[in-house]
């Protein structure tokens, strides 16, 4: 016997649920309101609906968590969701400030086909215009071992992705070449939750921002990064050895 498909609007809510868990922060009855900007009546009889359904666990008062069923469903859709943005920058010529809301509508009505289809097209990418990493098609994801550029240290970073779909902030984040791949120094911080200072690499510029923009950049240190380019250098080099004395 098929299962009955899941409503856009469920879709939607299980998203948002993954999110939240990714981010490490409870998905709450008011938490899920305000991303999905709702009423809190209204995720309630929602949540309720979902767990009936097997798709999450939930309790008043404690927010939600999805089930094993429930996190392949918001896999399956956050992969669709990324991929689809993904095709509008490189194949339709949209900014990355412009395809979230075009994927939010497309990702609850394009064919499992058609994303396949995306996806060899793109050549099997594993990140979206935002850096944020695409499920594949099993629903894995390789986990994420970057940092928030608000709590870094001061020192050499690579812009790994940027946690938002605001497009004004997206807009802003590109005047001011903030984008995934760039490297940039963080140089100063203010007291008392005061700008960051940063020098960009790239461009020889510095730029200043404030902590809540900082907390939608995240970055990898570029030391940890030379560093897991040099371990398999010399684990080669260890094997040539192992070989040159059999």
């Amino acid at each position: 016997m098929r299962e009955p498909a899941i409503s856009s609007t469920a879709e939607d809510y299980l998203k948002v649920v993954l999110n939240l868990e990714d981010r490490e922060e409870t998905p709450s009855t008011s938490n899920v309101a305000r991303h999905l900007e709702v009423t809190d009546s209204s995720v309630t009889d929602m949540l309720r609906k979902l767990k009936k359904a097997g798709l999450l666990e939930y309790a008043p008062y404690h927010g939600a968590s999805l089930t094993e069923k429930g996190r392949a469903v918001a896999l399956k859709i956050l992969r669709r969701h990324r991929l689809v943005e993904l095709f509008l920058c490189q194949v339709m010529g949209y900014r990355w400030d412009q395809v979230h809301q075009e994927a939010e509508d497309l990702e609850h009505v394009v064919s499992d086909r058609f994303v396949e289809r995306v996806d060899a097209l793109l050549n099997y990418p594993d990140k979206d215009p935002h850096g944020e990493v695409i499920p594949d098609a099993q629903g894995f994801r390789e986990p994420e071992d970057d940092l928030c550029l608000a709590s870094a240290e001061l020192g050499a970073y690579i812009i790994r992705r940027v946690a938002s779909s605001n497009p004004e902030l997206l807009a802003y984040l590109e005047k001011e070449g903030l984008l995934p791949a760039r490297i940039l120094s963080l140089m100063e911080r203010a007291p008392f939750d005061g700008p960051l200072k940063l020098l960009l690499t790239e461009t020889d510029t510095v730029c200043h921002i404030g902590l809540d923009v900082a907390k939608h950049i995240f970055v990898f240190p570029m030391k940890k990064r030379a560093d897991a380019r040099r371990r398999p250098a010399k684990k080669a080099a260890s094997s040539s050895r192992r070989k040159a004395r059999s």
